[in-house]
């Protein structure tokens, strides 16, 4: 009887450390719940009952992992570990685990306003890119000062309620060995043939449901610190290249392989790339039929250029949107990002070089912000600036050395890097002050009430990042070479903030294409997104050599679709419609003349899945570029 005493003691003292793990977890559901009611309200009173039980699964396999080697140090059989003392030393452990978990998914709650989801890779890149963490605490400092305070202020009342006697215990063999075996079973979600992962989230209803029964402790954990493939179930690879009708290739090896055909339009000796930060069709009044008045030289440009209303972003963050442009590999679900890939592919500035272009980047950025000084050395860019290279040349009363930079002393710079160049040009700006925190601005960028993390703020800074850019074509087109350059403007991503849960929204972004005389204005209405940007932009030079992409000539393309990474899920855009996807199943569509077409789904699935299913099978053997091809 003493003995069933012992096991039954250590599995309540296990069991109260899973209690206070689970209601955290719980307590930060809850709140998102509550804070985004307009992604929710298809949830009633039972089905939220229901998120929360299905969370508990992943709940239980996060504090499996997060306690597993305190509980195995705590519990083990030896005479040691039942003392008081060490009892409470194990406890002070397990409090400052705990306290990092709060932080954490404090930190994953703010973020999810940016994103309407949870981090998932993200976090590598935070954790590396220290300024922008820094910037992110700052600007939400009074939250975080309130959770240190009730985490060091609970610390005496935890410890005391764990461990509130200064009696020693006895600890059991078989205990141990079932907790052991109980923890690895929570881990990996039950007694399925796999280990639970992201996408089993998704299964029981729509994709914002998923999102509620995830924490963002699993979603890091599973996409941040791997970086393997995830394994698709795949079919004959034949299939897909029909499905995409990618026939230009023949190559069966390298079937993405393309070979250079003279344009038939108009070609330009240079080009100007500007990439801007979380740059959205809703605040562009002459795209949104708005009126936020703020972007009076986009308006001007998207009046005198060519404009495509269904362009999309390949994915949620800049370094996203930088591969997708500058290598033409399409982020992507469990698939590695070209920093840690190590397989061979084509980079648009050696294409560039190779054809006697002078490369340059600008960032508004500290160079190494967000990883994206290893983007663009990988993509073949020989020149690259960022905020440490340049001067600031206006009064800012608000933080002038702030670590975003400011777009009008980027722009500025790459103009003066430009001066008496006599080489054809390949220039890259990335103008990124609207990035959040957003700062205080002088008149006249006032027009809205500010705020770090506020609509008004980011108009604000907005409407400052036009009148830079008005600066910078002004002054560009004052230049002998400005009818020899076509400008092409885009964004990274979309602005997730304010936004209402409609997936167009989330990541529709603006393309202009931009050369008066040369490029006639108008509207396409072709389904685009940025991983056709390289292939359009070696069209529009008129580049020379073979390189690789799965993307398309924009400007010789009757029909097209864009396909989006989001988190674990992938998105489909087409004329047809919208489509969700976990790589197993859809998970939501919406097709635009309201009607269900199996058919039409079918369709869509099967772009959607060949395209993911090619691009992995490809890169998993290394097979996207042949090494025989210098670009």
């Amino acid at each position: 009887m003493n003995y069933i005493n012992r096991i039954k003691i250590i599995f309540q003292e296990v069991l109260t450390y899973y209690v206070i793990f689970i209601s955290i977890f719980q307590i930060y559901r809850i709140a998102l719940y509550h804070t985004y009611t307009n992604l929710f309200n298809d949830l009633d009173f039972f089905a939220l009952i229901k998120i929360l039980i299905l969370g508990c699964r992943f709940d239980f396999s996060s504090t499996s992992v997060l306690l597993f080697i305190p509980i195995i140090l705590l519990i083990s059989p030896i005479p040691l570990t039942g003392h008081w003392i060490y009892r409470r030393f194990i406890a002070s452990i397990i409090y400052i685990e705990l306290a990092g978990l709060i932080v954490f998914l404090n930190s994953d709650y703010l973020y999810f306003n940016n994103v309407k989801r949870h981090i998932t890779n993200e976090l590598f890149f935070i954790l590396k890119d220290l300024d922008y963490l820094i910037s992110e605490i700052s600007s939400n400092l009074f939250i975080f000062i309130i959770i240190l305070f009730i985490i060091l202020f609970s610390y005496r009342f935890y410890l005391n309620y764990l461990v509130s006697d200064k009696k020693n215990r006895q600890r059991s063999i078989t205990g141990f060995i079932l907790i052991v075996l109980l923890m690895i079973l929570l881990g990996r979600g039950g007694f399925q043939l796999k280990p639970i992962t992201v996408i089993d989230a998704y299964q029981y209803g729509s994709t914002n449901q998923g999102h509620l029964i995830l924490n963002g402790f699993f979603t890091a954990s599973h996409y941040s610190i791997s970086t393997n493939f995830i394994v698709r179930d795949l079919k004959e690879e034949a299939s897909y290249i029909e499905t995409l009708e990618l026939f230009s290739s023949n190559n069966s090896e390298f079937p993405l392989v393309k070979k250079h055909v003279e344009s038939k339009h108009i070609t330009f000796r240079n080009a100007v790339v500007i990439i801007v930060e979380s740059l959205t069709p809703k605040y562009i009044d002459s795209l949104s039929g708005n009126n936020y008045g703020v972007t009076p030289n986009l308006d001007m440009l998207v009046n005198r250029g060519l404009v495509y209303n269904n362009f999309f972003a390949n994915g949620q963050r800049s370094i996203e949107g930088a591969q997708a442009i500058l290598t033409g590999i399409p982020p992507l679900p469990g698939i590695p990002d070209i920093t840690v890939l190590p397989v061979n592919y084509s980079r648009l500035g050696n294409i560039a070089k190779a054809n006697g272009y002078r490369t340059i980047y600008v960032t508004t950025t500290l160079r190494e912000s967000f990883s994206l000084d290893l983007m663009v050395y990988a993509a073949g860019i020989e020149e690259y600036y960022g905020q440490e290279d340049y001067p600031i040349l206006l009064n800012y009363i608000d933080d002038p050395e702030r670590y975003l930079g400011w777009d009008y002393e980027a722009f500025m710079h790459l103009l003066n890097k430009l001066d008496d160049e006599n080489k054809p040009y390949l220039a890259i700006v990335n103008p990124s002050s609207d990035h959040s925190p957003f700062v205080r601005m002088h008149e006249p960028f006032t027009r809205y009430e500010h705020g770090t993390n506020s609509e008004g703020g980011y108009l604000n800074m907005l409407h400052y990042t036009d009148w830079a850019l008005g600066e910078f074509i002004t002054k560009f087109s004052k230049r002998k070479d400005f009818h020899e350059t076509v400008f092409i403007i885009t964004g990274d991503h979309a602005f997730a903030h304010f936004q209402d849960g409609d997936p167009y929204n989330k990541f529709r972004i603006p393309l202009i294409v931009y050369s008066p005389g040369n490029i006639k204005p108008g509207k396409s209405k072709l389904f685009a997104s940025q991983i056709d940007l390289m292939p359009s932009l070696i069209n529009l030079l008129d580049l020379k050599g073979n390189y690789s992409s799965i993307g398309k000539n924009i400007f010789d393309s009757e029909k097209g679709y864009a396909i989006v990474k989001e988190g674990s899920l992938v998105n489909f855009f087409n004329s047809k419609g919208y489509l969700q996807h976990s790589l197993n199943r859809i998970l939501d569509y919406k097709l635009l003349d309201n009607i269900h077409d199996e058919s039409t789904l079918r369709d869509m699935e099967m772009l959607l899945t060949s395209y993911d299913h090619l691009t992995y099978l490809l890169l998993s053997n290394n097979r996207w570029k042949s090494q025989n091809v210098k670009n």
